[in-house]
């Protein structure tokens, strides 16, 4: 509509400078409805600007700028003029990068909501493999490199800090230049099922210990369990370093 518009009034100028003012006027008339249908709609750029600054800000975390396309809208498309600030907002169940949809909301006088296609790219370093690794391998540093890759392609998962993976285990034989992925990690075992381990507890500033012995494997932060071996009791304790558990009240010791 604003093209069609914007070639008419080229026409217009051409027909003022014929010197036939009368004909103008008639042209202007038969403008009138184009003119005041566009003024009642909203314009189409509006919602590729909505949509845009949206993905922009819901990516502004990434170190680097997304690359954002915006889908074509229907040329038909004729949304009413909104009354209020148009919001766009990402529908449940949709991830923001690759291609993906952002909704457009009017919450006006005549409300609606329109649906957008958009694909979205962010390019940045992700943690790869610098050689083949076995199952069980501790990863160190000379075993990552940092490598751009565009996330959207990603849909396993990627690991974007190299010191993340430093020191965790390999769960299955992976190979040179594959991408790092959590599901590919575990933490390494603290405790060993069988082992002794010192039993810690703190209150009001007092450390209290006790030897046990684990019931289970743990890595830290795990919840495991752990037979006191004075008094038998079984108890549940995180583990916090190798060898050494904590429990969260001193009457687990009782």
């Amino acid at each position: 509509m604003l093209r069609y518009i914007e070639h008419m009034t080229k026409k217009l100028n051409k027909i003022e400078n014929t010197g036939y003012p009368g004909l103008l006027w008639v042209v202007w008339l038969l403008l009138l409805p184009a003119l005041s249908l566009a003024a009642q709609t909203q314009s189409l750029d509006s919602i590729r600007a909505a949509v845009t600054a949206f993905v922009s800000g819901q990516t502004s975390h990434y170190s680097t700028p997304a690359r954002i396309k915006v889908g074509r809208l229907g040329a038909r498309l004729r949304l009413s003029r909104c009354s209020e600030q148009i919001t766009a907002f990402q529908p449940p169940g949709t991830r923001i990068l690759g291609n993906t949809t952002i909704g457009v909301r009017c919450s006006g006088t005549s409300p609606w909501t329109v649906y957008v296609p958009v694909h979205v790219q962010v390019f940045q370093p992700v943690a790869m493999t610098t050689r083949p690794l076995a199952r069980g391998d501790v990863l160190t540093a000379a075993d990552i490199k940092m490598v751009e890759r565009d996330l959207s392609a990603l849909k396993m998962g990627y690991i974007i800090d190299s010191k993340q993976p430093v020191g965790m285990v390999v769960k299955r034989r992976i190979g040179t230049d594959t991408i790092i992925t959590p599901q590919l990690l575990e933490a390494p075992r603290l405790v060993r099922r069988g082992e002794q381990v010192a039993i810690i507890a703190e209150s009001d500033g007092i450390e209290i210990r006790a030897v046990g012995k684990a019931l289970a494997d743990g890595a830290r932060g795990d919840l495991i369990r752990v037979r006191n071996i004075a008094s038998k009791k079984v108890i549940e304790a995180v583990v916090t370093e190798p060898g050494v558990v904590k429990v969260r009240t001193r009457s687990q010791f009782r």
